[in-house]
This record gives C-alpha cells, sequence and structure tokens, in this order.
C-alpha cells in the first residue's frame, strides 16, 4: 500500500495531535527512541522517521495504532480493523512490542518494586523521574544494560516482584540457547516480597561483565549466599569509592516461608549502652514502637557493662521474649569497646556476642539476636598499659549448656557494626548518620531486616559521597535460618 507523500506529513500531525502523553510516550518507545520529549511535534519526528525508514510506512503506521489501542482512529483514517491489521506480518521490532504490552500489565506497585530490584543500577534521580515501565527500560538502554539481546535482567526483576508471568513473555525475545546458564537454573521465589534479590544480583554482575556499558555507574558487586556461617562484608572503604553492597541470603523457595515468630507481647528485649551520650535516647523510642521492652543505660565504664550485660543474661525477661536486641555506642578500637574509660582493653566485640549465644543464655537458643554497634575508633595504646576484660568471668561456663548440642554456637545471630573516627563527637550537635538511618529503616515498614540492612546501608554510602571528612565504616555479619521481621 502506498500514498502520496505530501499528505504524509499532515496526517501524522493529525494523528500525534489526537494521541493523550502516555500514548506519545508507548508511540515514541516503540518506534526506537530514547528521546525523554514526548510533545506532539517530537512525536510527529519520530514517527515520521519511522514510517519512511519502513518499506512498508503504511503498514507501520497501522499497526503503531493497534499497540496504542487507538482503534477508532485505525478505523476512521484507514478504514480497518484490529484483525486485518494483525494478519499481515508484525513491521514494529519484537522487543519495543513486549516492552510495551508489558508495561500496560504493571501496576504502580509493580513498578515500585521493579525500580527496588535495580538497587544501585540506574541513578536514584532518574528512577524517581520514571513515572512508567518504559521510562526505567530507556534509562536501562542508555546505560547499555538492557537492548533487544540482553533482556535477562527484566526477566530476572520481573520474577523477584512475583510477575512471573511476565517474566516467561520475556524469555521468547530471545531464542533459549542465548540465554545464561544462571539464568536457567532461577525459580521464582512465593510468596514475593521486596528483599529477594539474591539472584538478580548474581545476574546483574554477569550481564555487566559480558558488555561493559560506555558509562559505567555499577562499582563492583560481590554477590552473598546463604549459609549457616558467617559471613562479612565490609562495603565503605574510605576513598575506594565502592558503591554500597546489596546483603542478601540466596534462599531456596523451599525455605522461604520459614519466618522467626516474634509472636509475645513485648516482641523481645532490647537492652541499650549508650556510653557517649548520643543517640540513645532515639534508639529506645523506635525499639519501643516495635514493641521491644527497652533498658537504656548510660555512661558506664567497662566493668558496669559487663556486670549489666550478666544481669541481663539471667533475666526473666529474655525467657519470656522472641528475640533480643543489643545497641552499643562506644568509643572503641578495632576489637574492643573502651566504654567510658581511657586505659583498658576494654570489652572484646566477640565477647559481647558470644555472651548471648545459647552455650550462655540457653533461654535465647533459636531465638534471633540482633547487635547493632556504633563505635567511634580511637588510637591504639600501648597493650602493656591495658586491663583486658576478655575471654575472663564474663563468660560464665557453669550454665546448662542446653542449647549448645541442638543450636550451632554461632547460629541465629545478626551483627551489624559501624565505626567512625572519634573526631566526630567534637562535633556540636552530632549524631551518628548510622544509627539514625537504622532509625529510619526501622520505622519505614515491614523490611527483612537483611533488606532493611541494604537500605541503610545505601543511606550511609551516600552520606560518605556527600561528606568525604565524615566517613562511615560498616560491616554485616549474619546467621539467620529464617526470615526476620521487626515489625
Amino acid at each position: 500500500m502506498s500514498s502520496p507523500e505530501p499528505p504524509l506529513l499532515p496526517l501524522l500531525t493529525q494523528l500525534c495531535d489526537a494521541l493523550s502523553g502516555p500514548e506519545r510516550r508507548r508511540l515514541v518507545f516503540l518506534c526506537g527512541s530514547l528521546d525523554p520529549d514526548h510533545s506532539p511535534a517530537t512525536t510527529r519526528d519520530v514517527l515520521e522517521a519511522a514510517v519512511r525508514s519502513s518499506e512498508q510506512p503504511w503498514d507501520v503506521l497501522r499497526e503503531v495504532l493497534v499497540r496504542l489501542g487507538r482503534l477508532d482512529l485505525l478505523r476512521s483514517t484507514f478504514h480497518c480493523g484490529r484483525d486485518e491489521v494483525e494478519r499481515q506480518r508484525s513491521s514494529l521490532p519484537r522487543y519495543r512490542v513486549l516492552m510495551v504490552e508489558l508495561s500496560d500489565n504493571m501496576t504502580s506497585e509493580d513498578l515500585n518494586q521493579f525500580k527496588f530490584m535495580l538497587g544501585r543500577g540506574v541513578p536514584r534521580d532518574r528512577l524517581e523521574r520514571a513515572t512508567c515501565f518504559l521510562d526505567v527500560v530507556t534509562e536501562l538502554e542508555k546505560l547499555g544494560h538492557v537492548s533487544s539481546e540482553r533482556v535477562e535482567l527484566i526477566e530476572t526483576c520481573l520474577r523477584d516482584i512475583g510477575r512471573v508471568d511476565l517474566a516467561r513473555r520475556v524469555c521468547t525475545v530471545t531464542a533459549p540457547e542465548q540465554t545464561p546458564p544462571l539464568l536457567q537454573r532461577c525459580r521464582p521465589i512465593q510468596p514475593v516480597t521486596n528483599c529477594q534479590q539474591a539472584r538478580h544480583i548474581q545476574l546483574l554482575q554477569s550481564a555487566l561483565e559480558q558488555t561493559p556499558p560506555p558509562r559505567q555507574y555499577y562499582r563492583p558487586i560481590q554477590p552473598l549466599t546463604y549459609s549457616q556461617q558467617t559471613r562479612h562484608v565490609q562495603p565503605f572503604q574510605s576513598g575506594a569509592g565502592l558503591e554500597p553492597q546489596t546483603l542478601h541470603r540466596a534462599q531456596t523457595c523451599s525455605n522461604s516461608i520459614e519466618h522467626y515468630k516474634l509472636n509475645t507481647n513485648p516482641r523481645g528485649v532490647c537492652v541499650i549502652i549508650d556510653c557517649v551520650g548520643h543517640d540513645g535516647e532515639l534508639l529506645k523510642q523506635t525499639f519501643q514502637t516495635l514493641c521491644f521492652t527497652v533498658v537504656l543505660h548510660r555512661w558506664l565504664c567497662v566493668s558496669e557493662c559487663l556486670s549489666a550485660l550478666r544481669a541481663l543474661q539471667h533475666s526473666a525477661l529474655l525467657g519470656q521474649a522472641s528475640a533480643f536486641v543489643c545497641c552499643v555506642i562506644s568509643r572503641g578500637t578495632e576489637l574492643h569497646l573502651l566504654a567510658t574509660d581511657a586505659q583498658c582493653i576494654g570489652l572484646n566485640l566477640e565477647t559481647l556476642r558470644e555472651m548471648f549465644t545459647p552455650r550462655y543464655c540457653p533461654v535465647l537458643a533459636g531465638k534471633p539476636k540482633l547487635f547493632f554497634i556504633q563505635r567511634y575508633s580511637v588510637p591504639k595504646s600501648q597493650p602493656n598499659e591495658w586491663r583486658s576484660y576478655q575471654n575472663s568471668e564474663d563468660l560464665e561456663t557453669d550454665g546448662p549448656g542446653v542449647g549448645h548440642c541442638l543450636v550451632p554456637t554461632d547460629a541465629d545471630v545478626f551483627w551489624s557494626h559501624c565505626w567512625t573516627s572519634e573526631s566526630q563527637l567534637e562535633r556540636r550537635g552530632h549524631n551518628s548518620h548510622y544509627l539514625r538511618a537504622l532509625t529510619e529503616a526501622l520505622q519505614a515498614g515491614r523490611w527483612h531486616v537483611v533488606d532493611l540492612h541494604t537500605r541503610v546501608n545505601a543511606a550511609v554510602w551516600e552520606h560518605n559521597q556527600r561528606n568525604p571528612s565524615e566517613q562511615y565504616h560498616l560491616e554485616l555479619k549474619h546467621t539467620l535460618t529464617k526470615n526476620l521481621y521487626l515489625h
């Protein structure tokens, strides 16, 4: 079918003027343009270029109207219907047609979860401006992470947000032999939550390694796998320029539905030891909101810290609780907390953790034990001048040890340790950015505790980028054997 060239421009102008903003957005994408301008004039120019470059220009125009759902314009302009157009061979790229169909079938919640799954893959400001799925895909194309031959990232994110129906349709874009082996091993996880990104992290790294994008927004991300062993990651290295690590459990479907049951009232016990006079009250209010019994100690020396912790070991409160949380804010060195003392080696961090394992506190066997440590680093002194509190009477060995045989000593522990320079305390009105990010994340809603830490991680990384002289460093270890939600 052909038509004289002069009437083409008036026709295209008439059609583009009749389209709504979202319809023009879809049209621009269908025609292969990444232009963010979707005005009628720009849309007409894009459509004209697509029509003129095709051997069947009028077939392209009619199919575009079908894909936009504007059958009224199709009938009034070409005097035909959908069936007639669909019987013809498609003139539009299959990849672009599919992306438009996915966008039409995604809810606002799906879109928000999809953007969340991208983590740090797309600059935050671009994701915030994205109002539809096509906007996100366009940004991924600009960065070189997605194309008609590379759709693994889109498929994985769709599976992780529970839209397996859409993910299966993405598989049809590329031939099976082009699908990476890792993707073939992936299985959807049900029920789906925002925290299920472990497979996405692995695929994302694989996709980035295959063809480096022209503008590198991703930094090295080490995918973490889950096991009943301690995992350790240091995402914040001063001056290293690393992106915040995304921390997850790569669990199987059969284990994904297992949760720690926080069904007691109160949910658990939270002990807070504030030895610097900052943020203790903020933590107290936060955990009280989460229905925890909170015990706040201020300005303790090391021996007083040990006495308070030993008293809590034998408290009836722990036996009645479903979880235990310990928050410590203190000056310290790499391995020890100094509390308010100046001339002692301090409380060993490993000792602090061990005190509430089943070996020394049997009532916490099988219950989640969370530690949030904010340490202000001080220079090391001569060891000979110090008095050590580690591996002494603070670990009592006369307990029944019931949990030692049934539960691994290190099981069910979540350890979050942040440190920054002691000089931060000299700033007027100082508050720990790590603890502020932690309390905000705890108050934000129902998150898996590991994903919650990912949000904290990202907030601290952004703070480091804005404030090079106020660097925070963050370490996470966890041996949680089930999903944990504090809400």
